[in-house]
């Protein structure tokens, strides 16, 4: 997704067919997170929590990447924000404390404008 320019996002999100296959690959791509969650909580790579919780999140934070709310609000591109999203995911399911990294994009506060367009 990070290669794709702004106006290719838009237009594959506002035509209802590729609309249509990128809901269906979402829904997809959550219910193979909860797969994956489910299975590494088994074996103890992940600790143990609501598989089908991240889910829900994963599929919320897609749907509002693909309406642009979240990239209005963030003003990152689909592709970071897919890739912050399995930061944040990877880094809450570690049972470990590992040493916190910078983040990769600009931390925005609450209030901050956003002239970014999607």
């Amino acid at each position: 997704m990070r290669r794709h320019s702004h106006a290719f996002y838009d237009d594959m999100v506002g035509y209802e067919p590729t609309a249509q296959i990128y809901r269906k690959n979402s829904a997809a791509a959550a219910h193979r997170v909860h797969q994956l969650i489910e299975d590494g909580v088994q074996v103890g790579v992940f600790r143990a929590l609501n598989g089908h919780f991240a889910a829900q999140v994963v599929a919320v934070t897609i749907d509002a990447v693909q309406s642009g709310v979240l990239l209005e609000s963030t003003g990152l591109t689909a592709g970071d924000a897919f890739a912050e999203l399995g930061d944040l995911l990877l880094d809450g399911l570690s049972p470990g404390q590992g040493s916190p990294e910078p983040p990769s994009t600009p931390v925005r506060q609450p209030g901050d404008e956003v002239s970014a367009p999607r």
